[in-house]
């Protein structure tokens, strides 16, 4: 029996929807005769017997506490622990974990990764296997007032679904997860003054146009972007590296506070217990660039872990800029780097919405449920028909670009773009120069 099983006894899974799971761990070893795990076809074979965990007949667990169970088994970023989930489904997967020896896997999981990799996996994942106590977990997030959402809740940040097989299994939550757009605000630890107070007004500035402010909860950039949005009375997420038993930095537990007071949250994908360590941090950074629609870097040095959270922002398709200093300041060199390889310039909040929103009035909300605002009415050239719409969404900002180069950014053929630009004229909302075609930005 795996020792998790002993301390895990019975236990209640608290949800976050109110609803209490009662869970018996599995209990009973026989002989290995997996269908979808199995060697050979030579089941009853002595050198095919494998004891491995048997599923109670009587109560078989549900996939809220199998997503609990992996949450507390893997490290954050962990892409196996989903293919073979995937493949195998949940029961087969953790029994294979579970096995007191490897064996064999389905033919499409060594596509994934060769053998050597999935024994390691085994082994990892058997090292905590054989001490993870999940009934601790759930009664630490449980004691601070937090809760525990897989991707079957109905607060699962959608977005986070763009990640894939990294995404993860479950989150550690204390607060709330609204529906509101998100935006990260993210930056150097050792930040200036001016660039603490550019975040801050940032901040606040998108608070009062219904975004949610996401950023990392460490001191500097990332506290200066979360004291924004709470002085201005909004949401901002702090995405942990570590647990929430445990928050890190120890100097923003007030701030973590007020975070929580105003309506946002802390936000962890490793249980309570687990302490924040250098690997988390850099995984943790996926995160933030998912849940949001946009990734602004304030201020960077060249190494600095704010522009892994930009290429990941770039990974997943999503906008990316960052706030130019002076030449000079070693804190603005990864901001400028990072416009020089197409980063969009940012100066303020409007630069901000622009970038997410290219079609929005910048003096209009973005229509989510901030007190003070009003819905956003769709207008303009989000009403064209799609393929007009298409052509624009493929134009660069701020240049003019031909029509091949359309032709091939867009995925439309030559004729179908020259149509659209000739709509778009029209209206209003391109022009013809001597280098190709350019956007109007038109004031509505």
């Amino acid at each position: 029996m795996c020792s998790h099983e002993k301390n895990m006894g019975r236990y209640l899974l608290g949800r976050s929807d109110g609803i209490s799971v009662s869970c018996k761990p599995q209990e009973v070893y026989e002989e290995y005769s997996s269908p979808v795990l199995r060697e050979d076809n030579q089941q009853n074979s002595p050198s095919r017997q494998m004891p491995v965990r048997q599923a109670n007949p009587r109560k078989t667990m549900s996939e809220y506490e199998y997503a609990v169970w992996w949450s507390c088994v893997v490290e954050p970023g962990d892409y196996f622990a989903s293919h073979l989930r995937s493949v195998c489904g949940e029961e087969e997967a953790q029994r294979w974990a579970c096995a007191p020896r490897i064996t064999s896997l389905p033919d499409s999981l060594y596509a994934v990764a060769a053998p050597e990799h999935w024994e390691k996996t085994w082994h990892r994942w058997k090292a905590r296997i054989d001490m993870v106590d999940i009934e601790k977990e759930l009664s630490i997030v449980h004691r601070i007032g937090g809760y525990v959402l897989t991707p079957d809740s109905a607060q699962w940040p959608h977005m986070l679904k763009d990640l894939g097989p990294v995404m993860p299994s479950a989150l550690w939550v204390k607060g709330r997860i609204s529906s509101q757009p998100c935006v990260a605000l993210v930056g150097a630890r050792a930040s200036t003054r001016a660039g603490e107070r550019t975040c801050r007004d940032m901040a606040v500035a998108l608070t009062d146009k219904g975004f949610t402010v996401v950023s990392g909860g460490a001191i500097g950039i990332d506290a200066a972007a979360h004291h924004g949005a709470v002085d201005a009375g909004g949401k901002t997420y702090a995405l942990m590296a570590g647990g929430l038993g445990a928050l890190y930095p120890a100097t923003n537990r007030e701030l973590f506070e007020k975070i929580v007071s105003t309506g946002g949250a802390l936000i962890s994908e490793v249980p309570p217990s687990w302490r924040p360590a250098r690997w988390r941090f850099l995984a943790r950074n996926r995160l933030i660039a998912a849940l949001s629609r946009g990734v602004v870097v304030v201020e960077a040095s060249y190494r600095s872990g704010a522009l892994a959270t930009a290429r990941h922002g770039v990974e997943l398709g999503r906008e990316v800029g960052a706030v130019p200093g002076s030449v000079d300041g070693v804190m603005s060199q990864g901001c400028h780097e990072l416009i020089r390889q197409g980063g969009i310039l940012i100066r303020h909040a409007e630069d901000i919405q622009r970038m997410i929103y290219p079609f929005a009035d910048v003096n209009e909300s973005v229509g989510y449920d901030h007190p003070h605002q009003k819905t956003r009415v769709v207008s303009g050239i989000e009403t064209l028909p799609e393929e007009q719409r298409r052509v624009w969404e493929a134009m660069p900002l701020h240049s003019a670009v031909t029509v091949e180069k359309l032709s091939y950014s867009s995925g439309l053929s030559r004729s179908e773009v020259l149509s659209a630009l000739a709509y778009l004229d029209l209206a209003g909302w391109v022009s013809a120069h001597s280098r190709g075609w350019r956007r109007i930005q038109k004031n509505k």
